[in-house]
């Protein structure tokens, strides 16, 4: 079985959620499509992380991100900083999507199929950004079908990342077909600006080795690295005490890189860690595109890609998760 629900609220906004016997997905559309939960319903786990200070709330157009992050599951397209661009115009924090109301549409409600459509336009680029999820009953999965067009008469140059921060503990483990690691100098409590390392091995200024697999209690650091051109498309997010993970899987083709951001008590407070599946790194636009890491439309090109979301148990360490949404330990 599976089905929508439009009918109820959370913090007096609208949630539509979809959901079958495994899995309730709510989506936020008053916040760009945010993925607010994504609950394993065996366990009653909510997989995703809420800041415990922010609720959701409706946000102004160009409002800094950091300082309304309320969690959840959010798109940051088609940039991370702000980025000016032609007429004096500027993309705001981190994206056009997730500060704006998406119009929405049921697609599907019914035993098998249960499907919602989120659109969000560009106010600064010309842009159509389309998410569609998709939870089919009996399903431990929903797929995510992407379509992003780019409206202008002139070619156009963007960052994307899938941005679901995660609920951890000391027990979490950290599964990443990643090949190496580069320190961002965001932080520099713990490692070196700049520094590139074979994963899953970094190397901090006192010369100590941490394995990013594993997660650390609550301290007084942050950081983030990037993890490009990774051996396989994929990523998983275990507790390993409870045996129940979050994973995505998608395309290398569309996005070839991970960012790992790590909030372990030395940023604002806060203890969660973000896995974000990337066209291009790092997170100032104009850089990315001298680097050549970074995604392209031309005029009227649309690009469709999908992803696997899943939640699993039974597991404390992950091996692949392939295309189809099938874990493998």
């Amino acid at each position: 079985m599976s089905h929508v629900d439009t009918d109820w609220k959370y913090q007096g906004l609208q949630v539509v959620r979809l959901e079958n016997d495994l899995l309730c997905v709510d989506v936020l559309p008053e916040l760009g499509g945010k993925i607010w939960n994504f609950v394993h319903r065996p366990t009653g786990r909510n997989l995703l992380w809420h800041n415990p200070h922010l609720p959701p709330e409706r946000q102004l157009f160009g409002a800094k991100f950091d300082d309304v992050w309320s969690g959840g599951w959010d798109e940051l397209i088609p940039n991370d900083v702000p980025t000016p661009v032609p007429y004096g115009d500027v993309l705001p924090d981190h994206g056009e999507v997730w500060a704006q109301a998406s119009e929405w549409t049921v697609l599907e409600t019914g035993d098998e199929s249960a499907a919602a459509r989120f659109v969000n336009y560009g106010r600064v680029w010309p842009t159509c950004f389309e998410k569609t999820i998709t939870l089919r009953a009996g399903d431990p999965f929903c797929r995510i079908h992407y379509r992003y067009t780019n409206l202008a008469a002139a070619p156009f140059d963007f960052l994307w990342n899938i941005h679901p921060p995660l609920v951890i503990s000391s027990a979490t483990r950290v599964d990443i077909p990643a090949r190496t690691g580069i320190t961002d100098a965001w932080s520099t409590d713990l490692f070196e600006g700049g520094t590139a390392y074979e994963w899953p091995y970094a190397v901090d200024k006192s010369g100590r080795q941490h394995d990013m697999r594993c997660v650390p209690p609550p301290g007084n650091w942050a950081d983030m690295h990037y993890l490009p051109d990774v051996a396989a498309g994929w990523y998983a997010v275990t507790d390993t005490d409870a045996e129940v993970g979050f994973g995505i899987a998608f395309p290398t083709a569309v996005f070839p890189h991970l960012w790992l951001f790590r909030a372990f008590g030395g940023w604002r407070g806060l203890y969660t860690l973000i896995v974000e599946n990337s066209n291009g790194y790092p997170y100032d636009l104009n850089t990315a595109r001298k680097q050549g890491h970074c995604g392209h439309l031309e005029p009227g090109e649309t690009l469709e890609v999908e992803i696997m979301a899943v939640a699993y148990t039974g597991l404390t360490t992950v091996k692949s998760i392939d295309a189809s949404g099938r874990v493998m330990g």
